[in-house]
């Protein structure tokens, strides 16, 4: 009963600051590139991982939990979207023992394929062509503070090219995470992409800053039952539940839920689903009911990942499926994600971890 009543506390937590602060200002932050997770793990729990990340995908999903760490970790991920556009990430952790700490690097990119040059005298194409990108490269330290609580930290540089054109300038992540001692409750807390704004030609524009609070716990971990008093070991099935809010500088808050059964550590089966809405109306259907005088609170088109999508089905913007294979004693880990996506062709993600099995430092 208690574990319920923690996990009615905070939904509360989660919900409530929506109240106070949803806002939508799309399109008003730039290099929306740093906003794309680089683990299928994360996205196939519907990217509710701040309070889960146990993994070198924490440099990206929460540096302050890279001091638990305790061997050189790597994650490659790589993700084919529509219109020709790519991404790529890499990045590598390393334990310091002398610092009782953990330090990392990584770097992503997103590129596009050569597109037209077009003009208003020659819409039908210059004959030149030119391409866009973005690139992000970063280090992060995280320390422990105390056996429950670690903090961790990432700089990065930022750049966005644009044909001739190119605009850089620097960006931080700050995360916490904490370990409640109380059966397997999880908190974390993250500040991503805060910095000065970038200036593209003669325009500025802001990072896209997110600040996220979420909770993790397994509700079933069968086989091992001194797991609920703190113990790291996982039973032969497991399910882990997690939870996120975020709150971005340039959309309506989001939040994240996820779900990971494994079996024998080793198999692993997800679901998850973003939402900040219940449906997403047209910008016409919006207008029109303002022209009638009715409310339109609930018709909010800047829904992103409403809970069902326009034709009334659930595995539209912001639901994701996933799974996972765990080798540990080859030390790798593989994984996939598939994100489901109304407007555009769906996506299918694939990534790999690799496990060292001695510390360089």
């Amino acid at each position: 009963m208690k574990r319920w009543r923690l996990f009615g506390l905070l939904m509360a937590c989660l919900i409530a600051p929506s109240m106070l602060w949803a806002q939508a200002k799309v399109g008003t932050a730039g290099v929306q590139f740093l906003k794309i997770s680089p683990s299928c793990r994360a996205v196939g729990m519907g990217e509710a991982y701040v309070a889960v990340a146990n993994d070198a995908s924490a440099i990206w999903h929460n540096p302050g939990a890279l001091a638990r760490l305790e061997k050189p970790e790597a994650i490659v991920s790589w993700i084919d979207y529509a219109a020709g556009i790519q991404y790529g990430y890499l990045g590598v952790s390393q334990p310091v023992e002398k610092l009782k700490g953990t330090m990392a690097a990584s770097v992503s990119y997103l590129t596009t394929d050569e597109m037209k040059e077009t003009t208003p005298e020659r819409p039908d194409g210059t004959g030149r062509t030119f391409t866009a990108g973005d690139l992000a490269a970063g280090i992060s330290y995280s320390q422990m503070l105390t056996d429950k609580f670690s903090v961790g930290g990432t700089v990065k540089l930022v750049s966005e090219m644009l044909a001739d054109k190119s605009a850089t300038g620097w960006a931080a992540d700050v995360g916490t995470f904490y370990d409640t001692g109380w059966k397997s409750v999880r908190i974390a807390m993250l500040t991503s992409n805060f910095g000065p704004d970038m200036k593209f030609v003669e325009e500025g524009f802001p990072l896209p800053m997110n600040f996220t609070f979420g909770a993790a716990m397994y509700v079933m971990n069968s086989g091992d039952r001194e797991w609920w008093n703190g113990a790291d070991s996982i039973g032969t099935h497991s399910l882990l539940a997690s939870m996120a809010w975020s709150h971005p500088n340039d959309n309506l808050e989001v939040y994240n839920f996820g779900l990971e059964y494994g079996f024998m550590n080793t198999v692993f089966l997800r679901a998850g689903k973003k939402l900040n809405g219940w449906t997403r109306k047209s910008w016409n259907e919006y207008r029109e009911t303002i022209n009638a005088g009715e409310d339109a609170t609930s018709d909010n088109p800047f829904y992103e990942f409403p809970l069902f999508s326009r034709n009334g089905t659930f595995f539209g913007n912001g639901a994701t499926i996933g799974a996972g294979l765990n080798l540990p004693k080859a030390g790798l880990t593989v994984d996939y994600a598939f994100t489901g996506i109304s407007f555009l062709e769906n996506i299918h993600r694939f990534s790999l971890g690799y496990r060292f099995n001695k510390r360089w430092l």
